[in-house]
């Protein structure tokens, strides 16, 4: 079949993300997209291709994929165990492949998450403006759900690239930090036991999903435990349901919520929680608003300065 790709085997989780779905939270629609925006867009930049491009999310242990024309790949996210013919392969440089070769993403080591992209764009049908792979109602991808075993992914538009790598001033290591800044949210004054939101450390639950990072270990303690009015939320905010064990919504995550709001993960740090394991310690860290936006804009202008790439969008 002229250029696609197969899925010998679909792994844990795998699924089809860009950054493309954006403005329908007010309809209900998430965003989706990848949970480590970070590596998704570098693995997008080794190949030439716009940040807001489609690669396969990896999710804990990946897929098995056989190639049915030329083209590049690249990978980048976690540490994994990766092979291209058996041989292994280096993340966040431009690999070229051939009809008939067969790649291989089996453990994520350090993280959650890997990001598999092409230099070839995929044709899949659009829904909201994306092909991010939203399962619960069964839009983007294929099919509207997660890799399956058997599943085709036609691909056009083979874009020619130069020799890249990612600088290595962007490598993370992500079991090498557990530090989360947060900014302080509506009903931080509702909390009794604030010391123990820096001191104690949380657990990275096993229920965490695309939808929510759930935690444990600490629980967080309110003045008033009755729920609030719903309001709007959005990726990287904190609630506190009623049993006080905090959730950090994602990239699935609803458009409005009724749970008090502990805060706000900072917006430079919500790639790394996601890429924190189960069972996992982390910390918070509160910071003012100010130091949050100094904390973009150094992002923001190191990816300009050193790629070229210009994320203000």
């Amino acid at each position: 079949m002229i250029n696609s790709v197969e899925i010998l085997r679909p792994g844990i989780y795998s699924s089809v993300q860009d950054l493309r779905r954006i403005g329908y939270k007010k309809y209900g629609i998430p965003s989706s997209g990848p949970m480590d925006e970070y590596s998704h867009i570098l693995v997008n930049w080794v190949l030439g291709k716009s940040i807001f491009s489609e690669t396969i999310e990896i999710t804990f242990f990946g897929p098995k994929i056989k190639m049915n024309f030329a083209c590049n790949i690249a990978i980048y996210g976690s540490s994994c165990e990766a092979y291209l013919n058996q041989e292994s392969i280096k993340p966040g440089v431009s690999i070229p492949v051939e009809e008939g070769d067969v790649i291989d993403i089996q453990k994520c080591l350090d993280g959650n998450r890997v990001y598999l992209a092409f230099s070839a764009k995929m044709k899949i049908d659009s829904s909201f403006d994306s092909v991010s792979t939203y399962d619960k109602i069964e839009i983007g991808g294929v099919s509207g759900k997660k890799l399956s075993k058997g599943d085709i992914i036609l691909f056009e538009k083979i874009k020619i690239i130069r020799k890249r790598k990612i600088p290595q001033i962007f490598n993370r290591r992500y079991d090498q930090s557990n530090i989360i800044r947060i900014i302080e949210g509506f009903h931080f004054n509702r909390i009794e036991n604030i010391s123990d939101i820096e001191n104690k450390a949380f657990k990275i639950s096993n229920d965490s999903d695309r939808m929510a990072i759930r935690l444990s270990e600490n629980k967080i303690k309110l003045h008033k435990k009755e729920e609030i009015e719903s309001t709007v939320v959005n990726r990287g905010c904190i609630q506190i349901p009623r049993g006080g064990d905090p959730i950090v919504l994602m990239s699935d995550s609803q458009s409005t919520g009724g749970y008090p709001i502990l805060g706000y993960v900072c917006r430079v740090d919500i790639s790394k929680i996601s890429q924190i394991q189960p069972n996992k310690l982390l910390k918070f860290k509160i910071i003012p608003i100010d130091e949050s936006y100094k904390l973009i804009d150094f992002e923001k202008r190191k990816f300009k300065s050193i790629l070229g790439l210009n994320l203000s969008p």
